[in-house]
């Protein structure tokens, strides 16, 4: 911040305002908690990606791995195809995940 700081009076002050607008338990968790939520279409799928076990994203990813390396020996369209019909859900699922883990929904 540019310019000269607050003084001690001023700190006190506001000090004395964070405390007395903290001691509104409503206010402050709803200060706390403020997030822009998505519509309830999102959270569901959110919420049913976050339940998918880690084992069939590891399986997925495995899967992933191996067309990736028979696709770069083989040079076959098909396999390509398979590489990318495996790889999109492995992705979206993975950052599903991660976003519902953020968000608490998952840990």
């Amino acid at each position: 911040m540019d310019g000269p700081g607050l003084s001690r009076e001023e700190l006190r002050l506001l000090l004395e305002i964070e405390d007395g607008l903290r001691a509104d338990e409503r206010l402050d968790r709803a200060m706390r908690t403020m997030r822009c939520r998505p519509g309830p279409l999102p959270d569901r799928a959110l919420g049913v990606a976050a339940r998918v076990p880690p084992a069939v994203l590891a399986v997925l990813l495995a899967l992933s791995a191996g067309l990736l390396l028979v696709s770069a020996d083989a040079h076959s369209p098909a396999v390509l195809v398979g590489f990318a019909l495996v790889w999109t859900p492995t992705l979206v699922l993975a950052v599903a995940r991660q976003v519902a883990r953020r968000r608490g929904l998952r840990r």
